[in-house]
Formats: C-alpha cells, structure tokens, sequence
C-alpha cells in the first residue's frame, strides 16, 4: 500500500508505510523486546592507597619559636605599658617661665664692611608646676626691630631637664659677622647691606638706642600627671620678646639693655604623637 502524504497548513506530516500483511504483522508483535545492559564494574580504592604523613618538628625549631615568642612577650611588657602612658592630653600645656635677665652688646660696629657685634645674653627658664620637663633642644635668634625675617645672630643650648620648682639658668653668647668673615663661617645669618644701613641710620637718630627681638623655638618632653594618670608628650614652644631697647654708651661700640629682666610671652602646643 502506498503511504499517504496528507499536507497540514503549516507542515508537511510523512506516515511510515504499513505492513503488506496480517502475517508480517503478527511477526511483529511476536518479537520480544529486548533491552541490553551495559555494566561496568566501578573498582574498589582500597585505604591501603593512603599514606599516614607524621609532621615532626626538630628540637632546633622549637628553641626557635620559644625564643621567638620570649622576645616579643619581653617587646610587648616594656612598651605597651608606654604606649598607654603616651598621648595627647586633652587640657593645654602650661608653659615653664622665660626670663630675659640682661644683654649686653660689645664691638657693635657699623660699615662698609658689614654690621659686626658681640651678644652676651643670660636667661633663667623655671618650671613652675610640671612634673618634669626635658628640654631637647632651645634655638636662639636675635633679630632687629620686631620683623624676625631680619635676623641678625643665633645660638642653642644643649639639652637640660628640670623638674617641678627648678630653674635653668643659661648664659649664651652670639656673634654677628661683617661679610668677609661670613663667606669663611656661614653658620650665622647674613645681614644684608640695606638693613646694615637702617640700624646705622636709627643709632644716629635715636642718640645711641636701638630696639631688638630674641625668639626662641623649644623642643620639650611633658612628664605629669593628666587626668589621674601619668603622660608623656611633646610640647612645641616658640617664645619671644621684642621692644628690647638697648642704649649704647658714648664714643663706644657697647651697651646694655634699658629694661632687664623681661618676661617671654611662650606660645605652646602638644605634638601629636604619631601612634596616639
């Protein structure tokens, strides 16, 4: 029998083509169905495949460890109980006294050569309700007038400490050089020519008087009791004094300062420490 093609609206639809007998037909359906099995045999992993690894440490590596770990317990019972006690207190330092007691000025000499002068300066620095106080470092400078920019000679003082009630009393000496002799030795400022002519011009207008200005830049190290618990912080001090009248002595190339024993107003503030 031939097979039949019908066609559907949308797709053509093929029919398998039918037996040419009952007979061919009933050997069909005495066939049995038949399903093979394809089985493969998963094999066993035995726990023999396994091996047992020991890790075993020598002796010399646990001396190692222990020592490694004796040294930072050591690090952190010295330090740690420092870094609890360091930092920035919350209320403003108090500054210690600053004391300008006297000045005097020798081989002051004005020319084409440059501004020349020795300065003999004392001070007494009191620490009047820290603990302790170290100073590190106490840079000087003299400068004329009340511009800081016209500085004329510097100093330091090596480091001191005083503790509650305790005075320091500095004597310093600084040097301002004509020009020759600061090309050889430049540690000290330069006085430009223009300023050199101003200090002569105002010593010969004011009779022999000329006003100066020391200002020092303080390194220090508060040790006190903040808030019931004891600190340790960096202080920045920069005190200063200016209107420092000196008068000259007639037909001499030296003078004193009018009005001694000045105070320095002592502007301060904590340094904030870094892993506070």
């Amino acid at each position: 029998m031939a097979s039949v093609e019908p066609q559907n609206e949308r797709n053509h639809v093929r029919f398998s083509t039918l037996p040419q007998s009952e007979t061919e037909v009933n050997h069909h359906e005495q066939q049995p169905l038949s399903i093979s099995r394809n089985t493969r045999r998963i094999p066993t992993i035995s726990d023999n495949n396994y091996s047992e690894e020991i890790c075993s440490i020598s002796p010399y590596t646990c001396d190692k460890i222990q020592n490694l770990l004796g040294v930072t317990m050591l690090m952190l019972l010295i330090f740690l109980p420092l870094y609890r006690r360091s930092g920035t207190p919350k209320q403003d330092p108090i500054p210690p006294i600053f004391n300008l007691n006297s000045i005097y000025i020798s081989n002051f000499t004005i020319g084409t050569k440059g501004l020349a002068a020795t300065w003999d300066a004392k001070f007494t620095i009191t620490n009047i309700n820290v603990s302790a106080i170290h100073f590190r470092s106490i840079d000087f400078t003299i400068f004329y007038k009340q511009n800081p920019e016209d500085a004329l000679s510097v100093a330091s003082s090596d480091p001191f400490n005083l503790f509650q009630g305790e005075f320091k009393k500095l004597h310093l000496k600084f040097m301002t050089m004509e020009t020759a002799d600061w090309e050889a030795n430049q540690q000290q400022p330069f006085v430009e020519s223009n300023l050199v002519e101003e200090i002569g011009k105002d010593r010969a207008k004011n009779n022999g008087t000329l006003s100066f200005g020391i200002q020092m830049k303080v390194q220090a190290s508060y040790y006190g009791d903040y808030f019931a618990e004891t600190l340790i912080s960096d202080v920045v001090m920069t005190p200063y004094c200016d209107d420092l009248v000196v008068h000259f002595f007639p037909r001499e190339n030296s003078g004193r300062l009018v009005t001694p024993n000045r105070n320095f107003l002592v502007p301060i503030h904590w340094k904030p420490v870094p892993f506070s």
